[in-house]
């Protein structure tokens, strides 16, 4: 895995969480999340939080998943899954736990989750500002990171009686990046401007999506036009 290092300015909003050791092997527990205090943050009783807190989340089951550093494997079989609000990887001890922990926050150390890479970059050099990104493909020019954010939407009150309360919810938005020399290029939504990211290609990038059906708007499809691009440099 390649480290990125983060030359622009992405603004990510996350709690900041510090590394422990604990003689020569790292803790990557870094504290105990309290769902109550979750709820009183959102100012929602409990049953009102428990009606959307799985929104937060990528998958908000938890996965059998590795801990890395440094391409090295630390810990194997960890239930987590990523909250996509708090921009933070969940871990458990143990599957039957009820508790949950937040992994520390470290650009050395990255996680994979069935198929899913997820690594943190440091903003403005600092860990505890930083994101977690999720690596679809790693090549030797050009990378593509996925960042996926969850935001709270508070509800709102029907301001009549033909309209409906509108509850409050986690609403997802994904935007992807173009990764070179760690530099982050976020990527549009239109073949056209994407197809301008590749202007030294284009011709060939034009057959390719043109042979193979591409829709730069599916996730899959987009993966392998840029694996095609990179194999052209």
């Amino acid at each position: 895995m390649k480290k990125i290092l983060v030359f622009g300015a992405l603004a990510l909003s996350t709690l900041g969480v510090f590394a422990q050791f604990s003689g020569t092997e790292l803790d990557v527990h870094t504290r105990t999340i309290n769902l109550n205090e979750k709820s009183l943050a959102f100012g929602l009783t409990e049953a009102e939080f428990d009606a959307i807190k799985d929104e937060a989340y990528i998958n908000a089951n938890f996965l059998s998943g590795n801990i890395y550093q440094d391409d090295q494997l630390i810990k194997s079989g960890v239930p987590m899954r990523f909250n996509a609000h708090a921009d933070e990887i969940e871990i458990k001890q143990k599957s039957s736990d009820k508790s949950f922990s937040a992994l520390v926050k470290d650009p050395s150390i990255f996680v994979k989750m069935g198929t899913q890479i997820y690594v943190l970059i440091p903003y403005q050099g600092s860990n505890e500002k930083g994101g977690y990104f999720n690596v679809l493909y790693d090549g030797k020019t050009y990378d593509l990171y996925k960042k996926t954010k969850a935001t709270y939407r508070e509800g709102q009150k029907a301001k009549s009686t033909y309209a409906r309360d509108v509850p409050p919810s986690f609403v997802k938005t994904t935007t992807y990046y173009l990764v070179e020399d760690g530099r982050f290029l976020e990527m549009p939504s239109s073949k056209s401007k994407i197809l301008k990211m590749m202007d030294s290609k284009s011709s060939e990038m034009k057959e390719f999506i043109k042979q193979n059906k591409l829709d730069l708007n599916k996730e899959a499809d987009l993966i392998n036009a840029i694996k095609y691009f990179d194999s052209l440099l």
